[in-house]
């Protein structure tokens, strides 16, 4: 069942294609690009046009049978424009290719479509047949990625209800987990098995994206191979060196996949790459947004393609960059920094081209016009994801006068040379190395240029500034952790690709000259020491004490409690809506709120220092003197968790019936974990104010 699960989850992610190709074929010369694109783009227009139909509460979220006929109606539109204007009229030629030769024949549109296919497929499957070896929604931050996705996909309108915090409205990051829930929600696949299947799906994407980008630049698979590599499965030179360390030690010792990304202990600069993060399987924000990123590079270089800007193709990029927002916070800005070199590097071209002045002038206003477009696309299209979100982002920092503020010392700042070397000491290597690239890529030489730009400014930025947040206020060593982790994060992207289009300008050299010898070996070292961490964090990580294998997020807590396992599964299959249930109140990181993760149920208070972070009142903090404490929002934190308590250990009925109105409890779960948290639990007044509706090894389920 769980194989015919994840074909049905590929086939309708890749039906998305069908709506999608209209629009790419439209904007993307290269015809494997475009169709590479194509399901990302359709799922994006889909999934806005649902949301925000929702959000103004035109249409119920839970009306399946309406969406689903909504998705067949898109599908045909899109058929139709494909038979009415054939995808057989794009380009296929790449820039690489020489224009005096004679091009070769174009491959048919089925043959392309089918290679991409097959790809798609076996980087689907052999990634989830990895994942099956460690699926579990277990340790770091699963249950806060599981408790997005399945409120998600379970909510009427949008934005939901908090799932840990009754009657409060979700304050963060959730149209990833939504994406992902619409999939989920068309395929009929359970949410413990789609939040594994997404990871593939996002695997895939960004592995076949980030390849078919460097194929449509250089020509050479060898380069797509690369670029698919380093974006997805790569590691750092610094964990090469950590294992090979480890291994000529005596004794030998095993170098930690974490050290890959979290260089020291501790480590107060966190430096996330995507092969990590695909290892761990957290659908964190940054995760669900990789592909989506790649794909707003995608469209930056198909317009950077452009003579004459297409207005109507940047009021897309606009919304794509929107779109990235909502996902993730960061991948707006980074977006918004790329878009604003190529048109300023566009604009300079221009203005030093041999055009007529009045000509210049014209294409000078059509591309400051383009970034208004830009601009006012992604504003329109955020907006409503905004209205009833309150950041926790204070501002910009400066990180010296920071760093004396608080008299911080050995945080890791100035980044370490060895640090910053074993991060990003290859790709600066190559750009070092790096010739004839105007000369041999001159269509996307501006591109590249904003590539490496951007890249260089973040590196060179974060030793600089930091985005001041909660770590800044209530973690000073840690302030910005966040800042280089998101930050980097797209850094090793944009380097990845860029890396990978550099190599073909290597293999272009002559072969004996110092700089093709030099790049060929450099690019053999980047995929050598990129392994170390492919294999090690794969073995570590997935093939260590495997009992069984499965792609179900929650089977693992079946040997935790049974009887939980047994009750997670009557409510999904017996309570179809989200409804408010009691359960135990705990700490982060913990296997607490486990009945409202796994079920999409509403608790009255999930994660304690999770509610308190997404509700940080940082500008207050910011205000008061160091040292002194001030309430930031803990204390409706802790008064709920209180409330809980007295429900679960008070003989008074009344003063229960008064806690369950005042949260609007529905269903009061009994377990092992409520009876060894709250000692003296009273149980007997659950069965005068409702019934047992599920039973099992002593857990209970009651209904009020």
């Amino acid at each position: 069942m769980e194989i015919l699960s994840a074909f049905l989850f590929y086939l309708t992610s890749s039906l998305f294609g069908f709506i999608g190709v209209p629009v790419t074929s439209r904007i993307i010369q290269s015809r494997k690009l475009a169709l590479s694109a194509s399901k990302l783009i359709g799922l994006v227009i889909f999934g806005y046009l649902i949301w925000i139909f929702s959000f103004f509460k035109l249409l119920d979220y839970q009306s399946r049978g309406l969406i689903l006929a909504f998705f067949f109606v898109f599908i045909f539109c899109g058929v139709f424009i494909i038979w009415k204007f054939p995808v057989s009229s794009f380009k296929s030629e790449t820039p690489l290719q020489p224009k005096k030769k004679k091009l070769p024949a174009k491959p048919s549109l089925f043959k392309e479509i089918l290679w991409i296919e097959i790809i798609s497929i076996l980087l689907y499957f052999f990634y989830l047949w990895v994942r099956s070896h460690n699926a579990g929604a277990s340790n770091t931050e699963h249950f806060m990625d599981m408790v997005l996705l399945s409120s998600a996909g379970k909510t009427n309108y949008f934005p939901f209800i908090d799932p840990w915090f009754a009657g409060k409205l979700i304050n963060y990051y959730y149209y990833g987990s939504y994406l992902i829930s619409l999939i989920s929600n068309l395929a009929q696949v359970s949410y413990s098995l789609s939040y594994n299947l997404a990871l593939g799906f996002i695997f895939t994407q960004s592995a076949l994206l980030s390849g078919a980008l460097a194929y449509a630049i250089t020509g050479l698979k060898k380069c797509a191979t690369l670029a698919g590599f380093l974006v997805t499965s790569a590691g750092t030179l610094f964990f090469a060196a950590c294992t090979l360390k480890g291994a000529f030690a005596n004794p030998a010792t095993v170098c930690s996949y974490a050290s890959s990304t979290r260089l020291y202990t501790p480590s107060y600069i966190i430096n996330e790459i995507p092969s990590y993060s695909f290892t761990v399987g957290n659908l964190h924000a940054h995760l669900l947004a990789l592909p989506f990123f790649i794909l707003f590079l995608i469209l930056l270089y198909a317009g950077s393609l452009e003579a004459k800007p297409r207005l109507w193709s940047f009021i897309l990029l606009g919304f794509l960059a929107a779109t990235s927002g909502m996902i993730n916070a960061w991948d707006l800005i980074t977006e918004s920094a790329l878009f604003a070199s190529l048109v300023i590097f566009k604009i300079f071209q221009t203005a030093v081209s041999a055009e007529e002045r009045s000509v210049k002038l014209n294409q000078i206003k059509k591309w400051i016009l383009s970034g208004f477009l830009f601009a006012g696309a992604a504003a329109i299209f955020i907006t409503p994801s905004l209205i009833n979100f309150s950041s926790p982002v204070l501002g910009l920092g400066f990180i010296p006068s920071y760093v004396s503020r608080y008299n911080l010392q050995n945080v890791q700042y100035p980044t370490p040379i060895m640090a910053l070397l074993g991060m990003w000491g290859i790709f600066l290597a190559g750009i070092f190395l790096a010739r004839k690239v105007k000369e041999n890529y001159a269509e996307s030489f501006l591109f590249l240029l904003a590539l490496c730009f951007v890249s260089i400014g973040i590196l060179a930025g974060v030793e600089l500034f930091f985005i001041e947040d909660i770590y800044s206020i209530s973690n000073p060593p840690y302030f910005r952790a966040n800042t280089t982790f998101k930050f980097g994060f797209h850094a090793w992207v944009m380097l990845s690709i860029l890396l990978s289009v550099l190599a073909a300008s290597f293999y272009k050299l002559q072969r004996r000259s110092f700089f093709a010898i030099a790049g060929k070996f450099l690019f053999a070292f980047a995929v050598l020491s990129g392994v170390f961490f492919t294999y090690q964090g794969s073995r570590q990580y997935f093939f260590v004490n495997v009992d069984s294998r499965t792609l179900d997020n929650f089977y693992w807590f079946k040997k935790i409690s049974e009887s939980d396992w047994e009750a997670v599964g009557f409510i999904n299959r017996t309570i179809p809506g989200r409804e408010v249930i009691a359960e135990a109140v705990g700490d982060s990181y913990t296997n607490f709120s486990r009945i409202s993760t796994f079920t999409g149920m509403i608790t009255p208070m999930g994660w304690r220092t999770h509610e308190w972070t997404w509700r940080f009142d940082g500008r207050l903090a910011k205000k008061a003197p160091i040292g002194q404490t001030v309430e930031t929002g803990w204390g409706v934190v802790a008064l709920t968790s209180g409330d809980i308590d007295s429900l679960y250990r008070t003989s008074d009925i009344a003063l229960a019936k008064k806690i369950i109105d005042k949260y609007g409890i529905k269903y009061i779960y009994v377990g092992d974990l409520e009876r060894s948290t709250y000692s003296n639990l009273d149980e007997q007044k659950f069965f005068e104010l409702g019934r047992v509706i599920f039973e099992s090894k002593g857990a209970k389920l009651f209904s009020l």
